[in-house]
Formats: C-alpha cells, structure tokens, sequence
C-alpha cells in the first residue's frame, strides 16, 4: 500500500473519532468550572437534642442548605419507642424560612433550626413530653457577594 493510501485510510478511520481526543467544535465544549459555588465549602453541624443550631450572617452573605434532618423518637402511651428520620426546618428570626434543602430568599439574618413548625410557630419541644428529637444534622454552606 502507497503512503498515501495509508493516510487517507487513517484520515477517513481518526476524523469522526476526533471529539473523544479533547477537541473542541463550535460551542460544544462543557464548562468544568461551577461559578455558582463561591468555591465555598459545605459544612456539617451535628448534635443531640435540644437543637441550638444558630447562624449569624453578615449583609453580603447567603444561605444554602443541603439538608436538615433529626432522628425524631416517638414514645405513645409508655409502649416501644419508635425513631424515624424527619426533616428540620431553619427559619431566620424575621420569618423567612430555608426548608430542609433550598437558598435563603434574603442576604444576611440570624438562622436558627426548628424541631417542629406548625403554622408559622417554631416549637423547640414537645409540651405532651411524647416526641423528642435524639440527634440532628444540618449540612451548609455560606455565599458571599
């Protein structure tokens, strides 16, 4: 086989392989780097019961939460006890609420998390004495602008 023949043959074989090598076409390249996370890092608060998890932030700041859970125990009527994972919301002391996974609607605020919301009142434990929550996590992290 002549060299020419051998190059057109790896030229019809390398040409529809060349994206897979790096190269770029057009606008087809993917942006690797993700602006959107500050290069902040997440943090995990952990603890026991009573929650006292509470957060300060400055007015260039903002919230994210990836998630808030507790290991809610459930004692009725002196039987078995029962535990069960439920999500924790975080409130700021205005009213603004993050839910267990989201953004702060606001810069700034003082967050704390709650056991229990029940129409807009924060309950930190349960009056009856039947529930309470053994451990709880929050996973955070906080934007500057």
């Amino acid at each position: 086989m002549r060299n020419d023949q051998i190059f057109v043959l790896l030229l019809v074989v390398l040409l529809p392989m060349s994206g897979c090598f790096g190269g770029v076409i057009g606008d087809a390249e993917a942006d690797d780097d993700d602006s959107d996370d500050d290069h902040t890092q997440w943090i995990n608060d952990v603890g026991i019961s009573p929650i006292s998890w509470n957060l300060t932030l400055n007015q260039n700041q903002w919230l994210e939460v990836k998630s808030a859970v507790g290991l809610l125990t459930t004692d009725s009527n002196n039987s078995d006890e029962e535990t069960n994972q439920y999500p924790l919301a975080v409130t700021e002391q205005n009213g603004w609420m993050v839910g267990s996974s989201g953004h702060s609607p606001i810069f700034g605020g003082i967050y704390s998390m709650c056991e229990l919301m029940v129409e807009e009142t924060c309950y930190s434990s349960d009056p009856d004495g039947n529930w309470f929550y053994s451990d709880w996590t929050i996973i955070y992290r906080i934007h500057s602008v």
